[in-house]
């Protein structure tokens, strides 16, 4: 095991997990094109895995000596060394878990689907139980103010979160309110950023792990002094760092799948409480 080294700091991580919550726990206090680096390295721990140190480099847009920096800030003596934690969990961890998990499908009998059923009930209903007992309701009123007050409401959400984007999109459309969702595919999302203006409100949504495009608009518009509501999982969030509000939702549920109907309950409180026939 190694000791932690008294002029350097800590030692390097030697597993994937341990650099995780290292890179987690250091987040906040690293420089932004650091930051940068952190998040990519989360979202996609296989392209470190196998990629040269130029061509991550050039995905990131950054210079090839900023990637040995930022392993050694956290204890690594090179880029090479850093690179080995995501290979050993490649090579250990993603191959043998999916080879188990084929084998142990194949020898399985079918699923029992009411058993399926009642655990994915259940995994809702704890979601919903949590946001009513732990939901900061004077958070919830300020966020139903930034949203009755905007001229405009742009929303960002990708992958789990997108289907709660849609559904905040949807229902403020159905009460009459102006809004857009942020256009990530067709790769407008910056632009329409840009044109935000101090009257509007950008809402992001986003959960572990969280969508690298996502906490870059949230950035970009922090930047240029923009209001942003958050939907995420904690005080943690990258986006909660940015943002002048964050509402939290815990993501703890043993689920394969994370539910997300709690997230759901919030938009729609969000929603109807947008409406004009609020009175509240």
């Amino acid at each position: 095991m190694k000791e932690e080294n008294l002029v350097n700091g800590p030692a390097a991580p030697e597993t994937f997990d341990g650099l995780r919550q290292r890179i987690r726990d250091r987040f906040p206090t690293l420089s932004p094109h650091l930051q940068r680096i952190a998040r990519a390295s989360l979202e996609e721990p296989n392209s470190f895995a196998l990629n040269t140190t130029q061509v991550i480099a050039d995905e990131l847009k950054i210079q090839p000596s900023t990637l040995i920096r930022f392993a050694k800030e956290f204890g690594y003596k090179g880029f090479s060394e850093f690179q080995r934690v995501f290979r050993q969990r490649l090579i250990e961890g993603q191959a043998g878990v999916r080879g188990q998990v084929l084998e142990d499908s194949a020898n399985l009998p079918p699923p029992d689907a009411k058993a399926l059923l009642d655990a994915s009930v259940s995994a809702h209903m704890e979601a919903l139980r949590n946001l009513s007992e732990s939901c900061n309701l004077d958070d919830l009123a300020t966020a139903i103010r930034m949203m009755r007050s905007a001229r405009h409401v742009y929303i960002a959400g990708l992958r789990r979160s997108r289907p709660i984007a849609e559904y905040l999109h949807y229902g403020l459309l159905r009460a009459e309110r102006a809004c857009s969702m942020l256009d990530f595919s067709g790769g407008m999302a910056g632009p329409q950023i840009s044109t935000i203006s101090r009257d509007d409100l950008l809402v992001a949504i986003a959960f572990p792990p969280y969508s690298v495009p996502v906490v870059e608009v949230v950035m970009d518009a922090d930047v240029v002094g923009r209001r942003i509501l958050t939907i995420t999982d904690s005080e943690a969030s990258p986006l909660a760092q940015h943002a002048e509000l964050a509402l939290f939702i815990g993501s703890e549920s043993k689920s394969r799948l994370q539910p997300i109907s709690a997230a759901i309950a919030l938009v729609q409180t969000l929603i109807t409480a947008t409406g004009e026939d609020y009175l509240g």
